[in-house]
Parts: C-alpha cells; sequence; structure tokens
C-alpha cells in the first residue's frame, strides 16, 4: 500500500543521504565520484534514489541473484556487471565508491572476508568503501529479528568470547543467515584481510536503529 511505499523510498533516501556524509568523513563529495559500485543491489531500491546524485550513466551494480542486477540496471540506467569476487579481477582499481548495504550482515566469515578483499581491489586509489554490520548492539536487541530459531543467548557469549556470531537460516539450501560482528573485532578483520583501506569511522546502530555503519578509504 502506499504507506509501504513511502517507507520504502525513505528507507532508501536516508541511506543515500548516509552515503553523503561518508563521503564528507573521507574527505570526499559526490562531484568526485565518477564510478560507484553497489554490491548487493536487489532491485534497484538505493539506486532508484541515488539517481539524484549521481548520473546513472556513473552508477555500476552487482549481485548474487543476476535477475535483481539485471534488472536494476535496464530500469534505472545503471551498469551491471559479474559479482565482486570476479568484477575485481577485470575491473581492478575501477570505482571512487562501493558500497555494501546489509551484505555483511547475512555472511559466514569466509565469505565476508573473501568479499572485502575482492571490494578493495576494485576501489581507485582514494576511493571509499561503506559497508554495514550487525554489531554488538543489534546482538543485545536480536529478538527484533522475530526468528524462531535464533538463539540470542548463544549469540551474546560468541560475541563476548570471538566478537563474531553466524547463524545460518533453516530454511535456505544456500549459505545464508544472520550475522553479528563486535566493532573491534570487525575492524581487526578489515585491517588483516585489506590493509590498503585505513579506517575512517564506525557509527554504532545508525542506520535504522540497528545497523552499524562503517566507512573506509582506500590508501
Amino acid at each position: 500500500d502506499a504507506g509501504h511505499v513511502g517507507g520504502y523510498r525513505r528507507g532508501a533516501q536516508e541511506f543515500v543521504d548516509l552515503l553523503g556524509r561518508s563521503l564528507q568523513e573521507a574527505g570526499r563529495d559526490w562531484n568526485s565520484i565518477d564510478a560507484c559500485l553497489e554490491v548487493g543491489c536487489g532491485y534497484g531500491r538505493i539506486v532508484r534514489e541515488l539517481r539524484d546524485r549521481l548520473d546513472p550513466s556513473h552508477i555500476y551494480v552487482t549481485d548474487v541473484i543476476e535477475e535483481g542486477a539485471r534488472f536494476t540496471a535496464a530500469e534505472f540506467g545503471a551498469t551491471a556487471i559479474p559479482v565482486i569476487e570476479q568484477s575485481a579481477e577485470t575491473m581492478p582499481g575501477r570505482f571512487d565508491l562501493v558500497y555494501l548495504l546489509s551484505v555483511y550482515t547475512h555472511l559466514r566469515l569466509d565469505l565476508v572476508t573473501q568479499n572485502l578483499a575482492a571490494v578493495a581491489r576494485a576501489l581507485k586509489p582514494g576511493g571509499v568503501v561503506v559497508f554495514t554490520t550487525h554489531g554488538q548492539g543489534s546482538a543485545e536487541t536480536a529478538e527484533r529479528y522475530d526468528q524462531y530459531w535464533l538463539d540470542k543467548q548463544a549469540g551474546l557469549r560468541a560475541m563476548s568470547a570471538e566478537g563474531y556470531y553466524y547463524e545460518r537460516y533453516p530454511y535456505y539450501y544456500d549459505e545464508y543467515g544472520l550475522t553479528w560482528f563486535r566493532g573491534d573485532t570487525m575492524r581487526a578483520l578489515v585491517a588483516e584481510t585489506a590493509p590498503e583501506l585505513e579506517f575512517i569511522a564506525h557509527h554504532p546502530m545508525t542506520l535504522e536503529g540497528h545497523q552499524d555503519v562503517f566507512v573506509y578509504r582506500k590508501r
């Protein structure tokens, strides 16, 4: 209904505003972005609004659901490319901005590591990456996700001991679920996996009141 459509668009507009603030934190602005990539674009919720800041010819999209990337490109004038692990090999140093909205919130640790390394490779020197995670605050309020199979106490114990927790969706064939990273754990992971990325900012529970936002810049 109209209320859901309005909420869908407002959420996307708020995220585009957040991207603009993240660029400023990293010493960049929209005018300096010649090539922007959304990893995990879905069916174009963000790109629909991002066109107000960037010409669609500067926007690239990718998703493991290829149909979503193709639809986003066809509907909004962006360019669809293969998944980031492949694109980083064919388009190294291509992008001024890469963003991942609610991608690392669903992936197992090894898949996050692979993806993060590819993102760093795809960035230009001075390029900015913005990504979101479920952090400590999210783990402490995990009941908000209303998942009958989710063991909140196991998650809190793992966050305390290891700084990381992943629980797979029981109804998916693919390796996909809910993932949490303590802030210091994520920073250590980035430092080890992609040392060329310089930490800029970490904003806990900033996105929609439950996702952490990280900002990095490639040295």
